[in-house]
């Protein structure tokens, strides 16, 4: 799985594989991961450096690493392509497109709706994952092409929306 992440103002592309080798910036990283309380706190080896982290936050993500609070960010492959897959134009239109081929299990919205900010538009299963697309602002429906049970492409126009105050 790839990963964007962004720690202390510095960008960095992590690829982390089934067997939990990692790549940071495309240069192979030695680390251990042991995850000491669910989802909230982890013990990271880096090239021989052990390093104690904590989620203070998750939005916005707040780390206390080695005791230092710092801010960070992560955003899987995924929802990156979905993110990228909303276009925004200087009017306030929004064109949300499918990010991967997959079946669109669910419509939430109809045309005409208005919709908040982060408010699930579609959910879209691609590769056994369940993938919800989502309103990038406060905004009207004003076009929708999707139907619960297609099967779309990659790329493919799923629903225009435009912002609204």
């Amino acid at each position: 799985m790839r990963y964007e992440t962004q720690v202390a103002g510095r960008t960095f592309r992590v690829d982390v594989d089934s067997s939990g080798r990692a790549l940071v910036d495309g240069e192979a990283v030695a680390a251990t991961i042991d995850e000491i309380a669910r989802g909230r706190q982890w013990r990271v080896g880096l090239e021989g450096r052990t390093h104690e982290i904590t989620l203070l936050t998750r939005e916005p993500m707040r780390l206390l690493v080695d005791g230092v609070e710092i801010a960070a960010s992560a955003i899987d492959e995924r929802s990156l392509a979905a993110s990228r897959g909303t276009r925004l134009q200087s009017s306030g239109r929004h064109e949300l497109r499918a990010p991967m081929p997959g079946l669109l299990r669910a419509v939430h919205v109809r045309e005409g709706d208005i919709v908040e900010r982060e408010t699930p538009i579609v959910t879209l299963e691609a590769m056994k994952m369940e993938n919800e697309l989502r309103a990038p602002a406060r905004a009207r429906v004003v076009r929708l092409d999707a139907r619960a049970g297609e099967k779309v492409e990659g790329g493919a126009m799923l629903a225009v929306l435009v912002e609204i105050e």
